[in-house]
């Protein structure tokens, strides 16, 4: 299975495999077509298939609890792909790091016990499928970790 992205802006491209290599000139697409045959060649290669990234999460909160730890919490992906797992990342200036790598596709929640005192963090998840990859990141939900107990 090979996974192919585009947008309304995108020309015609070539298929990628899962080997990363072009499946041939033989294959191209634009954001309006099914695969179809490139003008010099005439058919499509059996073993090719096409599949949607997954959607990110949406509506991702980040709430200070209690005990100090930071409740991270989101709505799972609508998406018509199938979401293997979500990956949470964070940033609090720079690039993001992330927080947690694989988390079960029927998690909405996630509890972090480590925020530093008096930092703002951003946080936002990736929805990712094993059959077609990671979707866009979900928009960022903003935390000011103030008053925390380390």
């Amino acid at each position: 299975m090979l996974a192919v992205t585009t947008s309304e802006a995108s020309p015609p491209y070539e298929v990628i495999g899962s080997h990363g290599k072009p499946v041939g000139p033989q294959v191209i697409m634009d954001h309006h077509q099914q695969p179809r045959p490139h003008p010099h060649h005439t058919s499509l290669q059996d073993n090719v298939s096409v599949s949607a990234v997954p959607l990110p999460p949406t509506d991702v909160e980040a709430v200070r609890q209690h005990d100090g730890s930071v409740l991270i919490r989101w709505t799972a992906s609508s998406s018509n792909s199938t979401v293997d797992y979500y990956t949470i990342q964070y940033r609090t200036v720079g690039d993001w790091l992330p927080l947690v790598d694989r988390l079960s596709a029927d998690t909405t929640s996630h509890v972090w016990s480590t925020a530093s005192r008096g930092v703002v963090y951003d946080f936002r998840l990736i929805s990712v499928s094993r059959n077609s990859g990671s979707s866009l990141p979900s928009n960022a939900a903003v935390l000011a970790v103030d008053g925390l107990q380390t």
